[in-house]
């Protein structure tokens, strides 16, 4: 059969390796593989949690700044209307020539003016044209001139009231303008009142208290830019579209479907940040914010501190474990020197190359020196003895049968007087693979016996199972036509085989097969050798 070794360990060829430093390198790099893929996990969630937490953020904001605007502007557009439906001057615009009625709408415009958050109104009535502004007479208005387009539109084209917004390049500032038309009794329009807001100062107001990160923009219903902490994008005109990219056309594509009062949120085109837009139905606006991630934003966190901390436990935990293995690693080191000392008093060959191995392949090796034959890799004598002793303990229990066969190498002393003992070396080695690979169960085995003997042991194996073993091992070692030319019995190298076959006892002593076996093998030889024996066990 093929070597059967107990303490068979695969050996490495490497350099001389320990089972610490091995232990300590798989460590690290388990450690470093948790570590790795770990943060790569951590990192993708706190960029989902900063993408839904920013998300909601953004959207609180721009619903508060929604709803600051909107708020002021409403206020505004209510001071004007009542302004607008005042009675007495509703009277003064249908009847601007009298002097008491003049004072009186006098008096009423001065404290509807300290309402207003600009502190201004203006007004004309359709039948002096004369511009008011701040309750002081400006200039005469030409109806029929086309930058006086807003005056026929808010008198005779509005019901209630309209916005005009325009950019003041010289004074720097956007302003939007309600003008609200003055309908008499009769519900003629007679007039039109109004107030002016300073967006750029609210919008300023807007970006003084915004402390976010995000990019904040108004913008009107073609795109262009109505606020943005950048002035100039607001004094050039500059698109939203313009000013982003693709991510400015998503912006504006996602404005189109936008309901009255929503506020939707959505992760931008690259993938890298969010955008959050929302209407400013008061204004036919819109209101867009837009964050950028970074991975460094992802990372400053508590979470970080956290994730940080159990990564310095895992390792204080590897660390602790690696310790702890190095101390019960300690005995083995002993054993090892120990062996060292022993092969080198006994001046064991394979020490050298046993210096190539980690401590437990060292120690398998060495046991396997115990019970394995050097020169044939066979079992040795000492494995034969006692294996021999509990298989017969075993088969006695259940009345099993054992056979044994021993086997010489015919004329072997000539072979070596021949040839060297060198090649006798390498005969024995030839012959001893012959009958490892005929000896096929698991349950048998052969040995080296000593010199050039060697024994086959088949437990639960009959006579014939026997015989059959034995012609095979006969044959085989024919077959390989070893060269032997001073040999008595052929040109080549033979083998004379004795066999016993006994049911077996407790009574049984392991001698007793080897002197049966061995007696049939003393007949094969004086028989001619090259051939088979068998001998009884009891008497047949």
């Amino acid at each position: 059969m093929a070597l059967k070794n107990i303490f068979t360990i695969p050996v490495s060829q490497k350099r001389q390796t320990s089972m610490k430093r091995s232990f300590i390198v798989f460590s690290c790099i388990l450690f470093l593989l948790i570590f790795t893929v770990s943060s790569i996990a951590f990192v993708i969630l706190m960029e989902q949690i900063l993408h839904q937490n920013s998300g909601y953020e953004l959207m609180k904001t721009v619903e508060l700044e929604r709803l600051r605007l909107e708020a002021s502007v409403n206020a505004e557009i209510a001071i004007v209307l009542k302004m607008a439906d005042s009675p007495i001057i509703v009277k003064y615009f249908d009847n601007p020539y009298d002097s008491e009625l003049k004072d009186l709408a006098f008096d009423e415009l001065n404290s509807y003016c300290r309402a207003l958050v600009g502190k201004s109104i203006f007004w004309v009535n359709d039948k002096d044209n004369i511009f008011y502004s701040t309750l002081h007479e400006q200039y005469t208005i030409d109806p029929d001139s086309p930058e006086n387009y807003w005056y026929n539109m808010t008198l005779y084209e509005t019901d209630l009231y309209n916005l005009n917004i325009n950019y003041n390049p010289d004074l720097n500032v956007t302003n939007l303008w309600i003008n609200a038309p003055v309908f008499n009794i009769e519900n003629i329009p007679v007039g039109i009142v109004g107030t002016g807001i300073n967006l750029s100062d609210f919008i300023n107001d807007i970006y003084i208290h915004y402390t976010g990160n995000a990019q904040l923009y108004f913008f009107n219903l073609a795109g262009e830019i109505t606020g943005a902490r950048d002035i100039n994008l607001v004094k050039n005109k500059v698109n939203i579209k313009d000013r982003h990219g693709l991510i400015g056309e998503e912006i504006f594509s996602q404005s189109l479907k936008l309901k009255d009062e929503e506020i939707i949120y959505f992760d931008t085109i690259d993938e890298k940040g969010i955008a959050v837009l929302g209407t400013i139905s008061a204004l036919d606006w819109y209101v867009t914010a837009v964050h950028s991630f970074y991975i460094g934003e992802a990372l400053n966190t508590r979470m970080t501190i956290l994730f940080g901390v159990m990564i310095i436990v895992i390792l204080s935990v590897f660390t602790i474990f690696n310790i702890f293995v190095a101390k019960l690693l300690e005995p083995l080191n002993q054993i090892i020197k120990s062996i060292g000392q022993i092969s080198s008093d006994w001046d064991l060959k394979w020490y050298n190359e046993a210096k190539n191995k980690n401590e437990i392949e060292t120690l398998g090796k060495f046991l396997n020196m115990t019970v394995i034959d050097q020169l044939t890799g066979l079992y040795n004598r000492r494995f034969f003895d006692g294996s021999m002793k509990k298989i017969i303990k075993s088969l006695s229990r259940t009345g099993g049968k054992l056979s044994l066969l021993m086997l010489d190498i015919d004329f072997f002393k000539k072979f070596n007087d021949t040839y060297g003992h060198d090649m006798g070396d390498n005969c024995l080695r030839k012959v001893a693979a012959i009958i490892s690979r005929n000896i096929t169960r698991d349950d048998d085995f052969a040995a080296r016996y000593g010199g050039e003997e060697f024994v086959v042991v088949l437990p639960n194996t009959d006579e014939n199972g026997a015989l059959l073993i034995a012609e095979k091992l006969l044959n085989s070692i024919s077959e390989c036509n070893i060269p032997h030319e001073n040999s008595d019995t052929a040109k080549y190298v033979t083998v004379s085989i004795g066999g016993t076959t006994g049911i077996v006892k407790h009574s049984h002593e392991e001698s007793d097969y080897v002197k049966r076996a061995d007696a049939a093998l003393y007949k094969s030889k004086n028989n001619g050798r090259n051939q088979y024996t068998f001998e009884c066990f009891d008497p047949c």
